[in-house]
């Protein structure tokens, strides 16, 4: 987290992540994404299956910052919020 006088910045890197996993409340910003991955090999006598899931929680008490104006740019996997402070 950075922050100076007028705002205050979060950055996150979230490949799987959309703009709806993003949260934004009175005093609060949260984020949650959720990930599966599902691979499967198949041959003439053999099969192998792989399987994973992985979440991402971040909550954080914005008292200093107004959420409700934050500004929420996401590029190619990273997620960026900048909101004023109050």
């Amino acid at each position: 987290m950075e922050h100076n006088k007028k705002e205050g910045t979060l950055n996150f890197n979230l490949p799987y992540s959309t703009r709806s996993d993003i949260n934004r409340s009175k005093n609060s910003i949260a984020i949650r994404a959720h990930k599966r991955l599902s691979k499967n090999i198949q041959k003439k006598d053999f099969f192998h299956s792989e399987k994973s899931t992985s979440f991402f929680d971040y909550l954080t008490t914005a008292t200093l910052i107004n959420p409700k104006k934050a500004k929420i740019e996401f590029k190619k996997g990273v997620l960026k919020i900048k909101a004023p402070r109050v």
